[in-house]
């Protein structure tokens, strides 16, 4: 019978590819409730790696890490952007750039993949294979990010752009053994895009539909 720790792994690198799937996903929709529900399936993603990681290294802050992450990053998160949508009254498709074109945005998205591949496999070429995957798959999550970010012209576009890419950043500092400051890194991870969200709902009075 085949040991369940040693699918670990293996399981770890697909939930992260999925993480990046997610995150075309987030450059395409051009509504914003499926947009959301994809961040927040990042969120509880995020969570499962950790838990993996945990189990695979013995380490029980990394089972606090993803308790952390799955109600930071797969519930509070989204719920407090689905308020931001009821708020504002956003009924209609996000205002984009490249999503009018969802073919040039998945093309520019994979480019961003390959240049990712391409800076960080000869950088890191005296590290673990499982390791180098881990990072390429962080960096082209963040990347996208910053992709959604540019391509969305309006802040709750810019919001799940950057929450996006500090998933990423989590994706990285998840797969990274030994890491010493990951709960903070954590913490910031959840606090800045949460945070960011909180003050414009803070700021902002309810307003009619825009476009």
């Amino acid at each position: 019978m085949m040991d369940f720790g040693a699918l670990l792994p293996g399981l770890a690198h697909l939930l992260g590819g999925a993480v990046l799937l997610l995150s075309f996903m987030l450059l395409v929709r051009r509504r914003p409730l499926p947009a959301i529900n994809g961040l927040s399936a990042q969120g509880w993603l995020l969570g499962l790696i950790a838990l993996c990681y945990g189990w695979m290294r013995d380490t029980p802050q990394l089972m606090l890490i993803a308790a952390l992450l799955a109600v930071g990053q797969g519930v509070l998160l989204p719920l407090t952007l689905r308020e931001w949508v009821k708020r504002l009254g956003l009924r209609h498709d996000v205002s984009v750039a490249l999503m009018h074109r969802p073919g040039v945005g998945l093309a520019a998205g994979v480019a961003l993949v390959l240049l990712a591949v391409l800076a960080l496999l000869p950088a890191t070429a005296g590290a673990a294979m499982g390791m180098r995957e881990d990072l390429v798959l962080s960096l082209s999550v963040m990347l996208l990010g910053l992709l959604v970010m540019a391509a969305r012209h309006n802040p709750l576009g810019q919001a799940i752009g950057l929450a996006s890419l500090m998933n990423g950043a989590l994706l990285g500092a998840l797969a990274t053994p030994g890491l010493p400051l990951l709960p903070a890194v954590v913490i910031v991870a959840i606090a800045i895009p949460l945070g960011t969200v909180t003050a414009f709902l803070a700021m902002r009075p309810p307003t009619g539909d825009i476009g």
